[in-house]
């Protein structure tokens, strides 16, 4: 029986920083390319260890139409934590040679128009800190590549929409500050009865439907929320907008563009890279680089 899983991807701008004037380029991540296809063509060649972290890159190539790379990113662990497991059975330890390791993949798409990178969140694989340290090993200048987040922010000012939920974290109740919001002041005063130190503030519309919440409240509140006073008092903080067409989670603080595609996997099978490839490219083509390229432009 498949099973569907969901995957999230995040957008970066690929760049580089010159370290001895500290100026920002654009890096152009198809000489890297070139160079790992021409000096490093066998697995074993590509294999680097940064930072404890052991892989090397799996796949390089083209999409069906030519417009984007593909690279597949392969961390090798040497400890084995892995079991087969049989319903009548004992589980068996998977145990390694010295020349086998546990694999987990990232899947990047990458967009040499714009320098654009749609990089694969997967926990024990490689994450974009170790293929920045990845590809910066193979770089022999001072030039140092890194992936620069693509947030987009909610400008919640003069919004045409409505507020649907707001979901706050507390990290220490006790030293945040209702500067603009009478309400927050009220719940303020009621977390100080209670003597607590943590909370978790959740405020929706639960099924109702044609309602919103009050608009001139909710950005008083997050006017607080996001006053650099207060920044050490939340840890998360979300909000949920509708703008008639469709509803939005932003992130408050860091809302990185992201996009979630669901993926249907044989059962007991492989969720392969060119399958994986497909999706990502139709995705980013069709919906998510025109967003992109927008708010890369609106930084100018």
């Amino acid at each position: 029986m498949a099973k569907t899983v969901a995957i999230e991807f995040q957008y970066f701008q690929v760049c580089c920083l010159d370290d001895s004037t500290k100026t920002e380029y654009m890096y152009d991540l198809r000489k890297w390319i070139s160079k790992i296809n021409s000096d490093f063509g066998k697995f074993d060649e590509r294999v680097r260890e940064v930072n404890n972290i052991k892989g090397r890159v799996e796949n390089i190539d083209l999409t069906d139409d030519e417009q984007f790379y593909a690279l597949n990113f392969m961390r090798m662990e040497e400890i084995s934590n892995t079991y087969i497991v049989r319903e009548s059975e004992r589980a068996q330890h998977i145990d390694l040679e010295d020349d086998e390791y546990i694999g987990r993949n990232t899947v990047v798409l990458y967009d040499s128009k714009i320098n654009v990178v749609m990089v694969q969140r997967n926990r024990g694989g490689y994450g974009v800190a170790a293929i920045e340290s990845y590809i910066n090993s193979f770089n022999e200048s001072n030039k140092l590549c890194y992936f620069r987040p693509i947030s987009n922010e909610f400008e919640y000012v003069g919004q045409k929409g409505s507020f649907l939920k707001l979901d706050v974290r507390f990290a220490n109740i006790r030293n945040f500050r209702a500067y603009n919001s009478k309400a927050f002041e009220r719940v303020l005063d009621a977390c100080n009865e209670l003597e607590c130190v943590t909370a978790h503030l959740e405020i929706g519309l639960g099924y109702a439907r044609g309602e919103e919440l009050n608009a001139n409240t909710i950005q008083e509140a997050i006017s607080d929320i996001r006053d650099a006073r207060n920044r050490d008092s939340i840890s998360a903080a979300k909000v949920k907008f509708s703008d008639d067409q469709k509803s939005e989670i932003f992130d408050l603080f860091d809302n990185l563009v992201h996009d979630v595609l669901y993926f249907t996997v044989p059962t007991r099978g492989e969720l392969g890279f060119h399958e994986m490839v497909e999706r990502m490219a139709k995705q980013y083509r069709e919906r998510s680089r025109a967003k992109v390229l927008n708010l890369l432009r609106s930084e100018r």
